[in-house]
């Protein structure tokens, strides 16, 4: 079976690129359905979020596809076809994607778990994100016996890497690095209005930073008001008052963008919620007072253009790379140490898996020649007065463990050091196993 991970990131391709390519989660069940159908016996994980599209595969070697791959465009032109569909095969640049196979296919993986490929190194979203990818492969019927040990591994390789290093200590959210940005513009923001649009994971994370920089009096925009309640309730502060709002995103929002000076948005909304044309309209209700917005969507929530009109700032989420290098900096010696556990965890998980593929074998030879050994012996006994039907007995047994010593203590030599091809597995699994 061929391994493989493709994919693009914020690393790879611009967010213009990138939100052409995120997925929704309905999106993504219906392309897992629609890719699982088309190749048998193979799996399909989809990873999509802010800064990350990518398409786990496990797809037979023998398939088109997998004799095919190659690390050109020819072939990323093949996959993006194959992940996407026939129709929507613009994906705007062979260069903007990477393939990994195998074993740099797990390394990734277990990477992305600990959050060193991260935008916000350390950050522990993606364990959400990629537990939820998981659980849609599996709701999907995507998953086999390859993923199911493969990514239960990544999320405990994930857990491991924070608890043994301090990689997320001082990780700072995207609602932390986004406030950082607008005070660059607007200086102190104690007092000052803040608007929030959006209610999901990101917003609550930034709801929560602006209660760590005294925005207490702000207000939220969102789709469902009881969506925008809940999380208000949730982030609440045990000392001191919030004086948080919540409209609906409708007829609220020019309004409610008027008598803001910092707009932070981030929904799931994959069309703008706010055009060039609407803000300028309202701008001309605002005068010259600066507005800052920070667009923390992907796909965008507002229109590109609109940071073309006066007074108006706008920053999107690859904007905050700057505030997030910095950030890093006092972070690199953990970053090392949690290389390390990662390459060692590629290694323990081989190890498992090949004794996961050859102990059932080594397991099904011992019991095969029991059985012979028994049987045998069952019809020889009678032959031998009793007195002597124990040491007929362990002669046999014995005849027996030196007979397989050599060929098991070979298999258990090749498992724990270097692993056996998917050939030779197949190999000893037809010649050793019942069928």
């Amino acid at each position: 079976m061929e391994l493989i991970v493709f994919g693009l990131n914020h690393k790879t391709a611009p967010l213009g690129i990138r939100e052409r390519w995120a997925l929704s989660s309905g999106e993504s069940e219906q392309a897992l359905e629609r890719i699982s159908s088309e190749i048998a016996d193979s799996e399909h994980l989809i990873l999509s979020t802010c800064n990350r599209t990518e398409f786990y595969s496990v797809i037979p070697a023998s398939s088109g596809l997998a004799k095919n791959l190659n690390e050109d465009a020819d072939d990323f032109r093949q996959l993006t076809s194959f992940y996407l569909g026939e129709d929507d095969v613009n994906s705007g640049g062979d260069d903007h994607f990477y393939l990994y196979r195998q074993e740099n296919a797990v390394k990734h993986l277990f990477r992305v778990a600990g959050g060193l490929d991260s935008m916000i190194i350390g950050e522990t979203e993606i364990l959400r994100q990629l537990k939820e990818a998981y659980a849609l492969s599996e709701k999907s019927s995507a998953s086999g016996k390859m993923f199911r040990r493969l990514f239960p591994e990544a999320l405990k390789v994930g857990k491991k890497v924070r608890t043994s290093t301090s990689i997320s200590k001082g990780c700072i959210t995207p609602g932390q690095a986004a406030l950082r940005l607008a005070t660059e513009v607007l200086g102190k923001l104690e007092g000052k209005e803040a608007l929030l649009i959006g209610s999901g994971v990101v917003a609550r994370l930034t709801a929560r930073a602006f209660i760590e920089h005294d925005l207490r009096n702000f207000t939220v925009v969102n789709r469902t008001t009881e969506s925008a309640e809940a999380m208000l309730e949730e982030i609440k502060p045990e000392t001191g008052e919030l004086q948080a709002r919540v409209l609906s995103l409708g007829d609220d929002l020019p309004a409610s963008i008027a008598s803001a000076e910092l707009v932070i948005s981030s929904t799931s909304s994959v069309e703008p919620i706010l055009t060039a044309e609407s803000l300028r309209e309202i701008q001309k209700q605002r005068g010259s007072r600066p507005l800052v917005i920070i667009d923390l969507a992907v796909p965008r929530d507002i229109e590109p253009q609109s940071g073309e009109l006066e007074n108006v700032h706008l920053f999107n989420i690859d904007d905050l790379n700057s505030v997030i290098q910095g950030n890093l900096s006092s972070r690199h010696e953990q970053f090392s140490k949690a290389e390390a556990i990662v390459n060692k965890q590629i290694d323990v998980f081989y190890s498992q898996l090949n004794y996961l593929e050859v102990d059932p074998v080594i397991r099904h030879l011992i019991e095969r020649f029991e059985i012979i050994r028994k049987g045998e012996l069952q019809n020889t006994l009678e032959s031998f007065p009793p007195e002597q039907h124990e040491a007929v007995d362990k002669l046999t047994r014995s005849l027996v463990n030196k007979l397989i010593y050599f060929p098991i203590e070979r298999l258990k030599s090749i498992r724990d050091m270097q692993g056996l091809s998917e050939n030779e597995t197949a190999f000893l699994k037809k010649l050793f196993l019942p069928k």
